[in-house]
């Protein structure tokens, strides 16, 4: 079977997601809250972010981003390596990717993917393995997270630019109209006041037990999500380790099929 190493990769991966899908679902590391000062009759809402659920799905993504670009390595070495006799220049033979569409002949003539066949070297070309705006942004961000995971590890946010008044209202009757949420994380994201609430109403609890405060926990949905600055890219989590996952497995099939 060809390319086998590189799909049990893509297999590893793909269980990582599962995991973190799970992880995402059961237990989400950014929640939403409504807090009440029973003595000046303050309330605002606020956001949590459960950091040691967040650092081990932080973990498992950079596993992933590893294991998916290693699986473009080890096909397109399994590929090209027996047209290279000079075991000097393996260490070049790893899948190309360039800055920008001008580079990219360079990019993969250096990875001697041309000495494979016209055909092969057209398939890869055919893949756009470079940034920018017309390049696979997919596979790009493979290659340049996975650069970032060696020294920091890219970190998901909580995506609270969804959350709407109208959605909190539906718990919260007196929350301000008209009323979009940005990215919070604050302390207090926004504050109001309503003398007559009955602060005291089933489904609060006092924290700490020396002062008149209490929090809830709104039934609103925080989206895990990649928000990446080069390349511009902003999606859920889960959404792209799968659509990353789905398009390394066309990158094998396509140069497979050119061999």
């Amino acid at each position: 079977m060809k390319f086998r190493s590189a799909i049990s990769k893509v297999e590893r991966s793909r269980e990582l997601i599962e995991k973190i899908t799970k992880a995402v679902k059961n237990n989400p590391p950014y929640t939403y809250w409504l807090g009440r000062n029973l003595k000046t009759g303050e309330s605002f809402t606020y956001s949590k972010c459960d950091e040691d659920v967040l650092d081990k799905i932080v973990i498992h993504c950079g596993d992933v981003f590893h294991n998916l670009r290693s699986a473009l390595d080890h096909a397109y070495f399994e590929a090209v390596s027996p047209e290279i006799e000079d075991e000097s220049k393996h260490d070049s033979i790893q899948f190309p990717f360039a800055k920008d569409s001008t580079s990219l002949e360079s990019a993969i003539k250096t990875r001697h993917a041309h000495k494979v066949s016209h055909d092969f070297y057209k398939a890869i070309e055919s893949l756009k393995p470079f940034n920018g705006k017309d390049g696979n942004t997919l596979l790009y961000l493979i290659h340049k997270i996975n650069i970032i995971d060696k020294h920091r590890s890219p970190t998901p946010v909580g995506d609270f630019t969804k959350i709407s008044s109208s959605q909190i209202r539906r718990q919260v009757p007196d929350f301000p109209l008209g009323l979009n949420i940005g990215v919070s994380q604050t302390t207090k994201d926004v504050v109001w006041y309503n003398d007559q609430y009955n602060f005291r109403k089933k489904g609060f609890k006092k924290i700490p037990p020396d002062i008149a405060q209490t929090q809830k926990r709104l039934n609103v949905q925080v989206d895990l999500i990649f928000n990446i600055s080069e390349p511009q890219y902003r999606a859920k989590v889960v959404h792209t380790l799968n659509d990353m996952a789905k398009e390394v497995e066309r990158t094998l099939n396509v140069m497979e099929d050119a061999l």
